[in-house]
């Protein structure tokens, strides 16, 4: 089944926690939260408290039982960073494309948290601090130069033609991982991996918008998360 352009923006306009388990769950979805295990690339260094998600939560989840998230009232969005399998294909895309993957992954997730908490620059009291990598299997344990700090400026995001035709084709699965911390105490209150791909391909994003569609998709589910967890949800009930 073919999905247009526009039908695939009237989904993310319409999207909210619901609508995103339906469109992980749809035939026609343009990714899917793919099958099986997935891998630890080092990112999150211990991955020790991270559990099975259930049906309609990332892959990996963990979510501190002893915090209070009512006491947070900020956000500070580290950065996003690449970090590339041994025998993956994230380190042979040309530097602009790693860049570009950074940069759109970074904007996706900020764009949607900030939607529903203040956003800021440096550690504080009742600040949590966000860390989140782009990884692939079989990790090198070094990630790449491309790094994303800071949201990108909106004409470097209007379009994607200047990426190379056939990245999306080397791109494979995109896995994410993701850390929450403490900025003040460095203690851990939650952390997930998830792994999603091109929605007709076990193998394979087809188009860049299938990518830019599991990066929103990921942007909304942490933003989801956060809300249901500072408004009182439990570590049970709230859509990971």
């Amino acid at each position: 089944m073919t999905v247009s352009s526009s039908k695939v923006r009237g989904t993310l306009l319409y999207a909210s926690a619901a609508a995103l388990v339906v469109l992980a769950a749809t035939a026609c979805a343009p990714s899917r939260q793919t099958r099986g295990p997935v891998a630890e690339s080092g990112f999150l260094r211990d991955y020790s408290q991270l559990k099975p998600g259930k049906e309609g939560q990332a892959k990996l989840v963990y979510i501190n039982p002893n915090v209070d998230w009512s006491h947070y009232t900020a956000l500070m969005f580290e950065s996003v960073t690449l970090w590339p399998g041994k025998d993956g294909k994230l380190a042979s895309l040309p530097p602009k494309d790693q860049q570009m993957l950074a940069d759109r992954l970074y904007k996706a997730v900020y764009d949607a948290v900030s939607k529903e908490i203040k956003m800021v620059k440096a550690p504080g009291p009742g600040v949590m601090r966000a860390r989140v990598a782009l990884t692939e299997a079989e990790p090198t344990n070094v990630p790449l130069n491309a790094i994303a700090t800071v949201v990108p400026q909106l004409r470097m995001l209007t379009t994607i033609t200047g990426l190379a035709a056939d990245t999306a084709l080397t791109v494979g699965s995109a896995t994410v991982e993701g850390d929450v911390t403490d900025s003040m105490t460095g203690q851990r209150l939650a952390a997930f991996v998830d792994e999603r791909v091109g929605q007709r391909s076990v193998q394979a994003f087809g188009t860049w918008s299938q990518v830019q569609a599991a990066f929103d998709h990921w942007g909304q589910q942490f933003a989801s998360r956060l809300a249901q967890l500072r408004s009182g949800g439990t570590t049970t009930d709230v859509p990971q």
